[in-house]
């Protein structure tokens, strides 16, 4: 089947695609959604920012596959085999990838917000600057996987394998679970939390947005454009820390110390300062830089 004939068949109705043999097609920046492709043949396929919402892939081969952009949000995954697949930054958030073979996939900063990844093996994946908040990876293999300056709040990796993972300058919190004999902190990994010490360490451009800092110890702490919209970093030590560029829309910074720190290019618009006085300046930074430019 080619594209056109497919696309002819989504447009007069047709959802169930299931079984068919497309490997290599081309259906690069098309609508999908809700389409039925489990069990299909889509190795090596273009696929790239596809709008796949709510569609069947499950035990789907998508091995090679471009994915790249796509849309895959509440989509059904599991099983599919998505070996050396090219997810960055697409949407997976609430997707289903309940034993997916995702092994040497790239998901660099992919959405993967609430997605279920439980027995889904993902042995030396990328997923430097992934989105994994409340994602639940139970039983899943993390073996040599490079989740570098992602994020992890409140994410489930309580039976998962991880051995030999890269968690530098990945972000979690209190609610986060890692199994018992696992330290994150010596992974590499930064706990984002009250009175918390992150002196001169680098979170420039990580998302922090409403966050609880409050006491935290963050002098000389490179805060250059992160987003700190809503956080809490009232008491917090920001003595010497670079907040050039970062977005502190009502944030409370109500008795920290701001002794010789960079603020240079920040956005301060409703923001409560060490004195208490609400800030109402609006200063434009450079375009942020994502967290994930120094991860390897």
């Amino acid at each position: 089947m080619n594209p056109d004939e497919l696309l002819s068949k989504y447009a007069a109705g047709e959802r169930d695609f299931s079984l068919a043999n497309l490997g290599g097609i081309n259906l690069k920046q098309t609508n999908l959604r809700g389409i039925d492709f489990s069990h299909a043949n889509l190795s090596q396929a273009n696929l790239s920012q596809v709008n796949l919402i709510r569609a069947t892939l499950g035990t789907a081969d998508l091995q090679g596959s471009d994915l790249e952009g796509a849309n895959l949000q509440n989509s059904d995954l599991s099983g599919a085999d998505l070996m050396g697949a090219n997810l960055n930054a697409a949407n997976l958030s609430f997707a289903d990838l309940t034993g997916a073979d995702l092994r040497g996939a790239n998901l660099m900063i992919a959405g993967l917000v609430g997605t279920d990844l439980n027995g889904a093996n993902l042995y030396e994946a990328k997923l430097i600057g992934a989105h994994l908040q409340g994602a639940t990876l139970i039983g899943a293999n993390l073996s040599r996987t490079n989740l570098c300056a992602s994020y992890l709040y409140e994410t489930d990796l309580s039976e998962a394998n991880l051995d030999q993972v890269n968690l530098q300058r990945a972000l979690y919190n209190p609610r986060t679970q890692f199994p018992p004999s696992f330290d994150p902190v010596e992974a590499g990994g930064y706990l984002i939390a009250p009175q918390v010490s992150l002196s001169g360490v680098n979170l420039r451009g990580v998302l922090l947005s409403g966050v609880n800092l409050h006491r935290a110890n963050l002098s000389r702490t490179d805060l250059s454009e992160a987003n700190l919209i809503w956080a809490d970093l009232s008491e917090a030590d920001l003595s010497g820390a670079n907040l050039s560029g970062a977005n502190l829309s009502g944030a409370n910074l109500s008795g920290a110390n701001l002794s010789g720190a960079n603020l240079d290019g920040a956005n301060l618009s409703g923001t409560t300062m060490p004195n208490g006085e609400l800030h109402n300046v609006q200063r434009i930074g450079r375009a942020a830089t994502n967290s994930s430019s120094k991860c390897s």
